[in-house]
């Protein structure tokens, strides 16, 4: 039985969140904010947050078992999935299916900043297998 709650959550509320791993962090500075996931509220199957990718960073190829989406709010990148790559910008929705290696840098000279959503009920349970 489900527990799940509506529930509205404000960006500019939650914390920047980063690697817990050092060499990890020094390689893909990037930082995001979980918004919706049910550790941190009543919600299931679904987690939503939003990321921010500093000026030639660069996430490394990986892989994990949820399928992910991403909308692009701002910025300009690279997405590579499964050996193919595209040109991402504001308005692109990119969709990551479970298991598929993929990664992401921006490529702009500006952040690139996007909304990521997982089909699962908590981020904390997601397991990234890097393929770098």
């Amino acid at each position: 039985m489900s527990t799940s709650m509506p529930m509205v959550i404000n960006r500019s509320e939650q914390s920047w969140e980063g690697w817990d791993d050092a060499e990890l962090a020094a390689k893909s500075a990037i930082r995001w904010k979980i918004l919706i996931s049910g550790e941190r509220g009543p919600s299931d199957g679904l987690v939503t947050g939003i990321a921010e990718f500093p000026v030639g960073t660069r996430l490394p190829l990986h892989h994990h078992e949820p399928p992910e989406t991403y909308y692009i709010v701002s910025g300009k990148g690279t997405m590579e999935i499964d050996g193919h790559q595209s040109d991402i910008g504001p308005g692109s929705a990119v969709y990551i299916p479970s298991n598929a290696k993929h990664a992401v840098w921006c490529t702009g000279n500006e952040p690139l900043v996007f909304v990521f959503s997982f089909a699962c009920d908590r981020f904390d349970k997601i397991v990234y297998h890097f393929d770098d």
